[in-house]
This record gives structure tokens, sequence and C-alpha cells, in this order.
């Protein structure tokens, strides 16, 4: 079953995480992370965006891509017992005026990874933060909802690219996201993805940068 027809649920932690990022790094350079999730609901109808894992905040290279999908791959396994596998990827454009489509780096990287699964990808999808989106939950904008934080994409099943918005009446969010998202921007909680860990091996903060979990981030 493709996205298409399917809903899509987005977990007010991972939509936080994402906005967390994108506001550490994504206002002047993009972001990039993994998206956690599972299938859900009769006939397996729903696709829940459970968690977000940040992995970069620059342009992506393939190992930095590569290493960090094994060891989230290896993290969920050692989990289990919870269905949860990687679904998709996200990224943001770092620019009010580039709200319409992913940059080519993250749609290549969702390509490539789509490519990969068992289903041939069908469910795979491809999480842009707007920028616009992020503004208005810095501002705490009561327009908020006009300018959506989180835009899912798919592939395209002619172009095998991922230019294919999923409606936005089939993207739900869990109550009160906007109200946390904000108030998680306020507190300025710490976010660390894969490129800060490895970037400060050896320094005092090192073991505090758990980027798969993210422990800091209380909602």
């Amino acid at each position: 079953m493709s996205t298409s027809n399917q809903h899509i649920s987005v977990s007010s932690l991972a939509e936080t995480k994402m906005a967390l990022h994108s506001a550490k790094h994504g206002l002047s350079n993009p972001i990039h992370g993994i998206v956690i999730g599972k299938k859900s609901g009769d006939d397996n109808n729903v696709l829940e965006i459970v968690d977000a894992i940040p992995v970069c905040h620059e342009v992506p290279t393939k190992p930095i891509v590569d290493m960090a999908l094994r060891l989230v791959d290896a993290h969920l396994q050692q989990q289990g017992g919870d269905d949860l596998t990687i679904i998709g990827w996200y990224t943001s454009n770092a620019s009010t005026l580039d709200d319409d489509t992913p940059n080519l780096s993250a749609c290549r990287i969702a390509s490539s990874m789509s490519d990969n699964c068992q289903d041939g990808g069908d469910n795979f999808i491809l999480v842009m933060v707007t920028t616009s989106g992020l503004l208005a939950a810095i501002s705490k904008d009561s327009d908020s909802s006009l300018s959506p934080l989180c835009r899912v994409f798919q592939k395209d099943t002619k172009t095998k690219t991922f230019s294919s918005e999923v409606n936005s009446s089939f993207v739900t969010q869990e109550n009160d996201t906007s109200y946390i998202i904000s108030k998680a921007l306020s507190k300025e909680m710490p976010i660390y993805d894969f490129v800060d860990h490895i970037s400060n091996y050896g320094s005092e903060d090192w073991n505090n940068m758990d980027w798969i979990k993210n422990g800091a981030i209380k909602l």
C-alpha cells in the first residue's frame, strides 16, 4: 500500500525534535535526519511517525549517511518489540523562500534508501520542515496553522523521485503539538545530531551528546 492510500500520523516528539534541530541549525544550513515509525490501524492503513533522529546540519556525505543509518538500525534491532523501523528521511531547506520542494540532497538520499526497502519504497517518506512553519512556531503566531511545520513527500510512481506531496488532509499531528513545539523552542532544549557527536569526540560534553535518543528533550 502506497502512502497515497493511507493516513500519516506525526507524533509530538518527532515533530518537536525536527523543529529543534532545524531551529538550531536550519535557519542558516540545511538539516537532515532519519524518520522512525511503524504501520498501525486496520489493514495497516496508518503510517505512524514516532521519532526523529538528527544526522547532520550540512550537505550530507555518503559516509556520514551510511554510518548513521547502520548505527540507528542496530539501535532499533537492539530495542526490539515495538515494530519500529526506518520509514523515511527529513530535511529543511534553510530558507523561507524555498518551502516548495525538498532540497536535491534529501531527494537523492530518500530515493537511494527507498530503493533498498523490501516493499520497493512505496511507503517510504521524505519529510520537509518548512522554515515558514518554524518561524511561526518560534513567534507563536496565532495563524501558525496556515504555515504547517512539516510537509510530507512520497515517491512519484512515474518519475521515481520524491516530488509527490501527500495531501495535507491525510497528515495528522497530535493534539497541542504546536503549543508543545513553541514551549520546547522557548526553553532552548539541547539537541544533537550525528555530526555533533563525532565532531566533539574527546570533549567534556561528548558523553552527553546522545544523538540517537536525545533524552534531554522532555515534552
